[in-house]
């Protein structure tokens, strides 16, 4: 029986030092009695400060400067509870699933221990200790947040594997956590528990059987005889069973068990088949015929390899992940804690933010190494939604040096985290690979096995869950960055690779692309303004302009990323925040598209992208950040959903801008994820002015290839022939059911864009269909320019709008039909607002 202790029924209070000791404020009957307030568990210390209105709003202005004393005290959580009477006689563990980061802990007084370490559980047996049918008081002491390095240092001074993002990172502010910010329960049981279920899946050739190797740890209070039941259940049904007895001395003991299950329902990535998952229940039944304790897991029947790329040269790593036998191109995107103050629990934030990835066709997230071993529920929204997880233990690079500490007690310690921390995710079917940690390296080159703290985590990995794959660091091989120097000097060389992380310019940002080598790119992308809504929440009126770094404001929330000299230079010149917002965000949108096609024009020499950032963890300005801190995408998400379509036709060029070109020229191509080759399709490709005028089509029978990319058609115009400032290459794809695949680049003539934002008005109708459908159609006699549908509520409402289409331009004449859902806690006033460029706002519903 587990026994929550969770809740809004904790008190907190913060103290200088070790006031607390003398004052007795951990134990019943203290005399310290002011100044306690209510805390909530799981949770940060922070946000119970904020609630308070004890700190001010760290997400608004700068006023996260105004906390940053917070992590410099000691502070005391404590809770009364009751243990019931019939708890009498059994066991009693209590468990803290993750405290940040020191802490001490305290029972009716009475120490129980201390611990240090966010990402590994206490356990402590305290059914002697407790008073029955009486009230009982828990305090936990959180001592003071350990002093260490923000981005810009030396990763050899890191001595804890706590998350450094909170220290100060290009897009998170210095708002060092603590908290208990994992569950806190009770857990009753009899004389003998299972400490550990571990459920090993080894498929059969032909994937008709899998054999399931079960590894379960019991723990004993004394000698016993207990008979362990193992049950194997899918959606409900049990398909396997295996009873075994056995003679337990007191202490762990490991047992195994092999149980065989036939014709198993495999679990896919996203895109690519169904996530069917299993559960394994382990009973344990003692002499007398009770239960002593009974666990469950889930997990998922899935084989998954790393083979090395096409083409790979001799040194390069496996980067290509094959599943159930099928290679499967990474449609990655870098994940990073969902709020700066991660303890506080966020459901529906983040089963919005995996909803938005799956969406996208997303099939792998890459954890950070600067953030989180994140908490269960990520993995297990990831488990069932088919995202493969590459997660890296906590360790990135700091700047200046990236090569972390040699010291033994350092590498021993890390390597006991890893032993309890592998344990607790290895029956996730989404958990595909284990990395050392972020950009480690020795003179700008990857770090490898060979490092003391990588050999130690990789030897904990092998030993404690062998299946997974290892990779020592993110980029690994001979060359860290994707830059034209380095495709000069050492093409070979760029195996996984990082950056660049800026939009390259309107002619470069093609030309980097179109020479890369790489076979994994697993950080890079683009910056982008933050959303209009998030500006006007978090900056006031009076400093949202100029949106410069020289602007306080703006330096403080993500200047490493305000590009906003390159977005003046790339549109002729913009006076005002909102403008400047949109221009931004359709140079981040332009980039990652560009960049996540050409990686896949080369698969399998390329096995996939990893673009930074996904989300963001605090409302920034500036960010490189697709979805907002309020989990609403920007432009740049739409271009990589649509980069990661199933079956995508994209184009190949050399610059969005044409000045001093007599020809525009482009290469057509198909990609396709499916393992079949589709046949039967129509591709469509037109040249067209924004006012309209076709300069150039074709239209051909094409083929999709299996699992692949190939050129389909050649594009090329005379520019002396387009007679408009702007123009487009439409391409569209139908079968017998109509259109499967579009795309829509959008180009200027000129030296820049700004004639983007010298387009007349035009006029676009909105009708309302079944089924929540919005049909947008262009009534003006030019496009209507990177039109936008929005939730009209204010950014506090319940629930969310999704989008199945959004950022698109309109020709002349031209409709698009949009469905809109709503979450179903969102409320009856479910207003739109669709604005374009070059559109007047209108606000439906």
């Amino acid at each position: 029986m587990r026994v929550s202790l969770n809740g809004s029924d904790w008190l907190f209070k913060g103290f200088l030092g070790e006031d607390w000791v003398w004052r007795d404020s951990e134990k019943p009957g203290t005399r310290d009695v002011r100044w306690w307030y209510p805390a909530v568990v799981p949770g940060s210390v922070q946000a119970d400060l904020l609630r308070l209105g004890q700190i001010p709003d760290p997400y608004y202005e700068q006023q996260s400067l105004l906390s940053e004393w917070v992590h410099q005290r000691t502070w005391i959580y404590k809770k009364a509870f009751q243990a019931d009477l019939s708890w009498r006689g059994r066991r009693v563990t209590l468990h803290f699933e993750g405290v940040d980061y020191a802490a001490q802990f305290f029972l009716n007084g009475e120490p129980l221990g201390r611990h240090e370490g966010m990402y590994t559980t206490v356990e402590f047996e305290v059914g002697h200790r407790l008073r029955y049918g009486e009230e009982n008081l828990l305090a936990v002491v959180i001592e003071r947040a350990p002093d260490e390095e923000p981005q810009v240092s030396k990763t050899e001074y890191v001595r804890t594997h706590k998350a450094r993002m909170n220290y100060w990172w290009d897009f998170c502010p210095r708002m060092v956590h603590q908290g208990i910010w994992d569950d806190v329960y009770l857990e009753v049981t009899g004389p003998v528990r299972a400490a550990d279920l571990w459920v090993r899946p080894q498929l059969a050739p032909g994937f008709g059987r899998a054999d399931l190797s079960v590894s379960a740890a019991l723990d004993a209070a004394d000698c016993c005889l207990v008979e362990a039941e193992i049950e194997i259940a899918h959606e409900g049904a049990v398909v396997a069973r295996y009873s075994s007895r056995h003679a337990l001395p007191p202490g762990e003991t490991r047992l195994n068990f092999a149980v065989p299950v036939d014709r198993p329902a495999l679990w896919w990535p996203n895109g690519h088949g169904p996530q069917p998952l299993y559960q394994a229940t382990l009973r344990l039944v003692t002499a007398d015929g009770a239960v002593s304790h009974s666990r469950t897991v889930t997990f998922g029947i899935r084989q998954v390899e790393a083979v090395r790329n096409e083409g790979a040269p001799p040194d390069a790593l496996p980067y290509t992940l094959v599943v159930n036998g099928r290679p499967i191109y990474l449609n990655g995107w870098n994940w990073v804690p969902i709020d700066a103050l991660y303890g506080v629990e966020r459901p529906a934030k983040l089963e919005r933010l995996i909803g938005l990835a799956v969406r996208a066709n997303v099939n792998l997230l890459r954890v950070w190494g600067g953030g989180l071993i994140e908490k269960e529920p990520f993995y297990d929204l990831c488990d069932r939604h088919g995202i493969m997880v590459w997660q890296e233990f906590i360790l990135s690079s700091s700047g200046i040096g990236n090569k972390p500490s040699t010291d033994p007690a350092y590498v021993a310690m890390m390597a006991r985290e890893a032993e309890r921390i592998i344990p607790r995710r290895r029956n996730h079917p989404s958990l595909v690979i284990w990395c050392g940690g972020n950009e480690l390296m020795d003179r700008g080159v990857p770090l490898t096995d060979a490092e003391p703290v990588l050999a130690a985590l990789k030897d904990a990995v092998r030993r404690l869950d062998p299946d997974r794959h290892w990779l020592p660091t993110s980029p690994s091989g001979p060359v860290s960055n994707l830059t034209v120097k380095a495709l000069d000097e050492h093409p070979e060389g760029l195996h996984d690779v990082h950056g660049p992380w800026e939009h390259q310019g309107l002619t470069a940002q093609y030309t980097l692309y179109n020479r890369s080598t790489a076979m994994l790119h697993s950080e890079f992308g683009a910056e982008g303004m933050a959303n209009a809504k998030a500006i006007e929440a978090t900056i006031a009126p009076e400093h949202r302009w100029p949106a410069t770094k020289d602007n306080p404001v703006y330096f403080h929330r993500g200047a490493w990323w305000n590009n906003e000299p390159l977005v003046q230079e790339a549109f002729g010149g913009i006076g005002d925040w909102v403008t400047l917002s949109h221009a931004s965000q359709f140079l981040q949108h332009e980039a990652l598209r560009y960049a996540l096609e050409a990686n896949r024009r080369r698969q399998w020499r390329c096995s996939g992208s990893i673009p930074w950032q996904f989300n963001e963890p605090f409302p920034n300005a500036w960010c490189t950040a697709a979805v907002d801190y309020y989990a609403e995408p920007k432009a740049g998400y739409w271009a990589v959903a649509g980069a990661y379509a199933p079956l995508a036709v994209t184009a190949r060029f050399d610059s969005q801008v044409w000045a001093g070109r007599e020809r525009f020229a482009a290469e057509v191509w198909l990609a396709h994820a499916g393992a079949h080759p589709v046949e039967g399709l129509t591709l469509t490709a037109r040249v067209v002015g924004a006012g309209g005028r076709i300069y150039w089509a074709r239209e051909q029978a094409v083929q999709a290839p299996a699992s692949g990319a190939a050129p389909v058609l050649a594009v090329e115009v005379p520019l002396a022939e387009i007679a408009e400032p702007l123009f487009f290459l439409d391409l569209a794809v139908s079968g017998a059911a109509g259109r499967v695949a579009g795309n829509r680049y959008l180009f200027a003539t000129g030296a820049d864009l700004r004639q983007m934002l010298r387009q007349p008005t035009v006029r676009v109708e909105v009708a309302a269909g079944e089924g929540g459908e919005l049909t947008l159609t262009n009534r003006g006699a030019v496009a209507a320019l990177c039109m936008r549908l929005d939730d009209g509520r204010p950014l506090d409402a319940p629930g969310w709008a999704w989008f199945s289409d959004n950022h698109f331009h309109l020709l002349p004449g031209e409709r698009r039909t949009v469905r809109v859902e709503w979450s179903p806690e969102a409320g009856p006033e479910r207003p739109v607002v669709i604005k374009g460029w070059n559109t007047e706002a209108i606000r439906h519903g």
